[in-house]
């Protein structure tokens, strides 16, 4: 700890013209020097500055000053010369004086850079215990690192309450905190201020999380006479069947209520009718909260509504609170469409929300019915008011009602002046920049920002500019922003035609539905990364990848061949080829195993019989891979007719769904569930 940051006042500023020659003098007059918003610059010297910028990045890395220095010069009137500074200044970020940081914060406070400079400035004081200069300058944020910080440094300047109370507002997540929150943890829990209802609010959390190692872990800081119940919450976790009756427990104590909700939920997953039977037992005899209460059967009649349970019909009726759930109510129209009980699924429909009713996926759903009950001019007037949308259930209904299909494109059409003129915005004309060189993650942060202070036809004008430079990803995300769904040729661009035309002619693939998963997976973004670390255009997993490109005989040196776009389709259409392959060229279960995994698929798949698959993918229990599916379907509707072909319907392509993938590829019509007439003995 600095004696003189917590304990002198701090030392009288320095001024610019005080030494340091290399360092705060020359940022000062640099800054000083260069207009926040460059001036414009003819294209040819645009042209080589663009082509210095990354040299004088490298030798900066390299610690080649001297080149540096001279290369920035020459960058100084280039729009990402703030990002050479910043480069410089975070360098030495930890030498650097704060009259520095200040002024490039002041230069440039409308960058990005300005806001991750100031971050990166607060974490360095904070591990450099400079708490009284980190105080004078931070800004409550979302960054709980630097909140773990902001509490330290009040705690550290003699403020410990505040400092215990910015603690308690970060404590209640089921996530670990950062660890420079530790020392402000054990002084909290040491002083005895450490409340123990916020200790099993926080185990609470992250049991709901499934984080039990972070559960035993607070544990600590529980009385030694409380932890028994978390012991035995692990016990009735690990085996749900466990009565949990003891009557020694306390009817009405709270961490018995969390314990005995968390064991029928689990339990449902395994037997849901014998978790509907203790229900029965329980709901009278403990106290539950509504929420609880409501929580507890709306995952019964979920899981009901999804089973094969004997007596689920019995058990759905005990269920009142879930019939409300909004949620509950559209799986019972779906298990009536998965039994082909049509009178049902009409009833159900029927007590649907009125603006829920004129959703294209119901109107839809209800004209399938009139259609199976025979009534077929009724049926059909309904399928011709979803035939107007360009959609999965518009395409289907303009399907089912014998109509081409309605795809209304209306591309934008701004003259290059009136495009020219969202360049003096300086932070589009970074973005561009940072796009031209290579740095796209730093790219996307400026267009980002940029675009929050747009308008809606400056977005347009935008989201064309960006198609224009060949920036796709930006262009559909802008257009979305805008709300403008009407420029097919932009919104479903055709980039790397000939990669995928030559790659899905050699594996035998439609390539209008591979771009369709490009357009779902990435939006032709050719550095995306998911959370579970699917990578590139085609969302692949290094682990799927190095398997790939084992039996197609190419190449892998890691995970970064996989943001090359031509390794990553190569990989990603054989990949789909095999997954046509393995469900015996059935596209709608080779999508769904695409997105969610072939395992999870052929669980879904019906024990016996078959179903449309229009039906089997409103049946299927992921939302993310039931959503996927429908704008896979959609996109691939619309990417035959950017390649010029006659769209095939929609229909066609989706064969029936059975119990064997081959049979569901064959077999022409769908028969009827296994479900019978459950629905309608429950209700």
């Amino acid at each position: 700890m600095s004696k003189t940051e917590n304990n002198k006042p701090a030392p009288p500023r320095r001024g610019p013209g005080s030494g340091v020659l290399g360092g705060i003098l020359v940022l000062l007059l640099g800054l000083l020097a260069v207009p926040a918003v460059p001036a414009a610059v003819d294209g040819a010297t645009l042209v080589k500055q663009r082509k210095l910028y990354p040299d004088a990045r490298h030798a900066l890395r390299q610690g080649k000053l001297r080149t540096y220095r001279r290369l920035a010069r020459r960058l100084r009137d280039y729009p990402l010369y703030p990002y050479l500074v910043y480069a410089e200044l975070d360098r030495r970020l930890a030498r650097a004086r704060s009259e520095e940081v200040l002024a490039f914060l002041q230069h440039y406070p409308d960058t990005p850079l300005a806001a991750r400079l100031h971050g990166r400035w607060l974490k360095t004081l904070a591990r450099q215990g400079k708490w009284r200069t980190f105080l004078r300058h931070y800004a409550p944020n979302d960054d709980r690192l630097l909140g773990c910080y902001y509490g330290r440094a009040l705690y550290k300047t003699g403020e410990k309450q505040r400092a215990f109370e910015i603690m308690a507002e970060l404590w209640p997540t089921p996530k670990s905190l950062p660890r420079a929150c530790d020392p402000l943890i054990r002084a909290w829990h040491a002083t005895g201020a450490m409340p123990t209802e916020l200790v099993w609010q926080r185990i609470h959390l992250a049991m709901r999380a499934n984080r039990v190692r972070l559960a035993r872990h607070l544990a600590r800081y529980l009385p030694a006479s409380q932890r028994h119940w978390l012991t035995l919450w692990r016990k009735v976790r690990r085996n749900p069947q466990l009565e949990f009756n003891d009557p020694r427990i306390p009817r009405d104590l709270e961490v018995a209520r969390w314990i005995r909700v968390d064991s029928l939920v689990r339990l449902a997953r395994k037997d849901v009718s014998e978790a509907a039977r203790r229900w029965q037992n329980w709901r009278e005899r403990y106290p539950f909260t509504d929420v609880e209460r409501q929580r507890i059967e709306r995952h019964l009649a979920l899981r009901l509504l999804r089973s094969d349970a004997p007596n689920a019909a019995r058990w759905l009726r005990t269920l009142s609170l879930a019939d409300a759930d909004p949620n509950v109510h559209e799986w019972y129209i779906v298990s009536a469409l998965r039994d082909e009980d049509w009178e049902t699924a009409l009833g159900w429909l029927e007590r649907l929300p009125r603006a829920d009713q004129h959703s294209e996926r119901w109107r839809y759903w209800r004209a399938r019915a009139l259609e199976a009950t025979g009534r077929l001019e009724e049926a059909r007037s309904v399928f011709l008011i979803n035939v107007r949308s360009r959609s999965y259930y518009g395409f289907l209904s303009a399907d089912r009602a014998g109509l081409p299909y309605q795809f209304g494109s209306q591309p934008l059409s701004f003259s290059q002046a009136e495009l020219s003129g969202l360049l003096a915005d300086a932070a589009i004309l970074r973005a561009r920049e940072l796009y031209f060189v290579g740095e796209v993650v730093d790219a996307r942060r400026e267009w980002r920002q940029a675009m929050a202070r747009l308008d809606r036809n400056q977005l347009l004008r935008a989201a064309q500019l960006a198609d224009q430079w060949g920036w796709h990803d930006r262009a559909i995300a802008t257009f979305g922003q805008a709300q403008y769904w009407d420029d097919l040729e932009r919104r479903f661009p055709l980039a790397h035609r000939e990669l995928v035309m030559r790659q899905a002619r050699r594996h035998k693939v439609d390539p209008a539905w591979a771009f369709a998963i490009i357009r779902q997976e990435s939006a032709f973004t050719e550095d995306a990364r998911s959370h579970a670390g699917a990578l590139g255009l085609m969302q692949l997993l290094p682990r799927t990848a190095r398997q790939l490109a084992r039996s197609l005989r190419m190449r892998w040196r890691g995970w970064g061949d996989l943001l090359n776009a031509r390794t990553n389709v190569r990989l990603g259409i054989g990949y789909l080829r095999r997954v046509r392959d393995r469900f015996h060229g059935n596209k709608v279960l080779a999508t769904a195993a695409y997105n969610a995994g072939g395992q999870r698929v052929r669980r879904w798949l019906p024990e016996s019989g078959s179903m449309a698959a229009d039906v089997w993918i409103e049946t299927v229990p992921f939302n993310e891979t039931r959503n996927y599916l429908k704008r896979v379907l959609t996109y691939t509707i619309i990417y035959e007719e950017r390649l010029g072909r006659i769209p095939t319907p929609l229909l066609e392509r989706m064969h029936p769904i059975s119990a064997s993938p081959l049979a569901a590829a064959e077999v022409p019509g769908a028969r009827p569930g296994r479900h019978g007439n459950l629905l309608l003995a429950a209700h």
